[in-house]
């Protein structure tokens, strides 16, 4: 029996054609079908959990009901690279062509927001390329702006160069980590790296650097290695996140088997199957019910698509987040929520207040001071280096393709994208589907120019 959880539009992702769209509810699991007149019905799996995915898209929806401001903005700094990873989300040195962000672009976009905080991710292909990247560190960090570099790894490996990044003002490093295995580089990145990574990892912890790890999953290719990344990083505090990032089919990946195509559903499958019960199902919905209530009371726009577990560090290991709480009361007052948010102002002020007593008990107290910490960063923006070093905060994310774009879930994508191909686009999530036709049509015209 198939049900309808939601329309949306989305796209063909062979034509690009915009299409109306539906979620559906199957026995087997959530889909997103739509119909294109050309190449015919479309219909991709979000989930292999039905119950799930439709209690908590229902939930999403219901606190995520009103227009929030972003701020938080991919830089795409420049399309080279010093790798050519085969499964390369961003396509990287396919297009040299393509001309390298300009920095007067870059100040007219820190100028245009008005003073407002930012979070800054300056990434794509290869950020560190560029050899005037302290100069958008320095700029940034001139209005109190939060900067982050997402990085391979490999020029961070040179102890002095990342100092001088970490002297400029940078705050926190997104590394690129798949594994501990040399035939998972092999398969996924093309080139033996461990030892360079491992480098990096120690110049990282010298500096104490805030770091967020995020690993690429590909079914059957690296679910070994998830339990030795949640082993290595238990006793690692400048590490502050952990994040599985399911491989989708953008870039070099686009050409890989849809098979190989991971969605955050599955991702918690497999982190549950490594984490022998510390990391469950059960576990994670409820926490991602909460994650999605602070975020809505405190305005931040955050996807669907990126779900969250929060791990606590102790002298003997990791300890549980979801011991700590009655989850039981606190999910009745969740549920209150989206009446809270129709009475306005007020109705906000009182339903956090009814919260309070809920996250303050005798077995949180002990964590009090850190779990505020976290609250605070979601208000003021995601610093990572503010994060306590007792927590480790989990992702299972992916990123959007025209396999799978729902336009309602980017409307509150939580990052927005400056680049020199797309521009300026508040939706990272249509930012990488624009991309894509874009390179289409640049491949396809390449063809053309080599048959002539």
């Amino acid at each position: 029996m198939t049900e309808l959880i939601r329309e949306t539009t989305s796209l063909c992702p062979e034509c690009g054609l915009d299409l109306p769209a539906r979620i559906e509810k199957h026995p087997d699991g959530v889909y997103l079908v739509r119909e294109c007149p050309e190449h015919g019905t479309i219909k991709v799996q979000l989930s292999s959990h039905p119950e799930d995915y439709a209690g908590l898209d229902r939930y999403y929806f219901s606190v995520m009901n009103r227009p929030l401001r972003q701020r938080d903005y991919i830089i795409r700094l420049t399309e080279r690279c010093d790798l050519q990873c085969p499964i390369c989300l961003a396509s990287a040195g396919e297009f040299s062509s393509h001309p390298d962000l300009p920095l007067s672009r870059y100040r007219q976009l820190l100028k245009d927001e008005g003073g407002r905080k930012l979070k800054i991710d300056l990434m794509s292909a290869e950020p560190t390329i560029r050899e005037d990247l302290p100069e958008f560190i320095k700029e940034a960090k001139k209005d109190g702006h939060i900067v982050a570099l997402h990085t391979n790894g490999i020029r961070i490996s040179d102890f002095d160069y990342l100092k001088s990044l970490a002297d400029a003002g940078l705050d926190e490093v997104h590394l690129q980590l798949d594994g501990f295995s040399e035939q998972t580089n092999m398969a996924l990145r093309g080139k033996e790296l461990l030892d360079i990574k491992m480098k990096t990892l120690e110049n990282l912890e010298r500096l104490e650097l805030a770091t967020d790890i995020v690993m690429v999953v590909s079914k059957g290719l690296n679910e070994d290695q998830i339990r030795p990344m949640l082993d290595w990083f238990e006793h690692k505090p400048y590490a502050r996140e952990l994040f599985f990032l399911g491989l989708r089919s953008l870039g070099r990946a686009r050409d890989r088997k849809h098979s190989e195509c991971v969605m955050p559903s599955e991702v918690i499958d497999m982190v549950e199957n490594a984490s022998g019960g510390l990391v469950t199902r059960e576990k994670v919905h409820k926490f991602q019910k909460l994650y999605f209530a602070l975020l809505s009371f405190l305005g931040v726009r955050k996807c669907l698509y990126i779900q969250h577990y929060l791990l606590l560090r102790t002298p003997a290991g990791y300890s549980d987040v979801y011991d700590l709480f009655d989850w039981d009361r606190l999910e009745k007052h969740l549920n209150r929520l989206p009446g809270a948010l129709k009475k306005g102002s007020a109705g906000k002020f009182l339903w956090g207040l009814g919260l309070l007593p809920l996250l303050v008990n005798r077995k949180s107290l002990p964590y009090i001071i850190d779990l505020g910490k976290l609250q605070l960063r979601l208000r003021m923006g995601f610093d990572i280096s503010r994060v306590p070093g007792r927590t480790l905060l989990l992702g299972f994310i992916t990123a959007c393709d025209p396999l799978i774009l729902d336009q309602m879930v980017a409307d509150y994508c939580g990052k927005g994208e400056l680049s020199t191909d797309v521009g300026f686009e508040q939706s990272g999530a249509r930012a990488n589907v624009k991309r894509e036709f874009l390179w289409k049509k640049e491949r396809c015209a390449d063809r053309e120019v080599s048959r002539k």
